[in-house]
């Protein structure tokens, strides 16, 4: 599904979509002010205006705009007990081998059908200290820890459903990135 990230600087899209029983593509698309827009009257961290918005503003240079996507491949995993997603960044790895560069794990919360909560495991945790960085090695101290709070980011990335009535408002705004970009095709 389509879901709403809330943040004062950074809102944004991420829409998931099913590629097999426990892997999604997801794009996700930051949410942006047109050249002549003014969201004075929001705060983007809020679900209740941005949902207004989603209902008020316009889409292009005198309301919301989208100019950029970015790419991932997620996938589920059990470990320890707890529900994890990894966020592998496509387009990003290294040109020799093809492989990421990076991936994000986080842990699954749901606070209810339509919010969720995704703890980022934080590679700086001293649960990884000494720890050979390995696929294995890396799973055995998540499974460890899995409901360790010292293996967490502080704060948690929420995420809340988009409601079905502004699902127009996120295909208009994914519109906006396809319009803006220039894919040299004549």
């Amino acid at each position: 599904g389509v879901w709403m990230f809330l943040d004062k600087s950074e809102p944004g899209f991420y829409a998931f979509e099913p590629y097999d029983k426990r892997t999604w593509l997801l794009t996700g698309i930051p949410l942006e002010k047109g050249e002549a827009a003014d969201f004075g009257d929001y705060r983007l961290d809020s679900a209740d205006d941005l949902n207004r918005l989603m209902e008020e503003a316009a889409i292009g240079a005198d309301g919301a705009t989208a100019r950029k996507t970015i790419l991932y491949k997620v996938w589920r995993t059990k470990l320890g007990g707890e529900w994890f997603l990894t966020w592998e960044p496509k387009a990003v790895f290294d040109q020799d081998i093809f492989k990421p560069e990076v991936w994000w794990v986080f842990r699954i919360d749901w606070q209810d059908a339509d919010t969720l909560d995704l703890y980022m495991v934080s590679g700086d945790s001293d649960l990884f200290e000494d720890v050979e960085e390995n696929r294995r090695e890396i799973e055995r101290v998540i499974k460890k820890n899995a409901r360790n709070p010292e293996l967490y980011d502080d704060e948690p990335l929420r995420l809340l459903r988009v409601r079905p009535e502004h699902l127009g408002f996120f295909e208009d705004l994914a519109g906006e990135v396809l319009e803006y970009q220039d894919f040299g095709f004549k």
